[in-house]
């Protein structure tokens, strides 16, 4: 009789688990999900414009530099 416990009692503890396990993942998904429809926070647009300003500062110093070379591939001196 004891062992008959025992078994059902494992038996409800491990849907008991499962079902929380369950309800838990839902629920952090159902957070993640809307917090990716709210949009990025101020820091993630402020890491962003940093990247945006540092790729045309480079883009700027790239163009320099090309113009620097075709002068310098023309024969003429700067």
């Amino acid at each position: 009789m004891g062992q008959v416990v025992v078994i059902v009692a494992i038996i409800f503890g491990s849907i008991t688990v499962t079902a929380l396990g369950c309800v838990w993942m839902g629920t952090s998904y159902a957070a993640k999900k809307k917090g990716l429809k709210t949009g990025a926070t101020q820091r993630e647009i402020e890491m962003l414009q940093q990247k945006v300003n540092d790729a045309q500062q480079e883009i700027a110093a790239l163009k320099t530099e090309v113009k620097r070379l075709i002068n310098i591939a023309k024969g003429v001196d700067l």
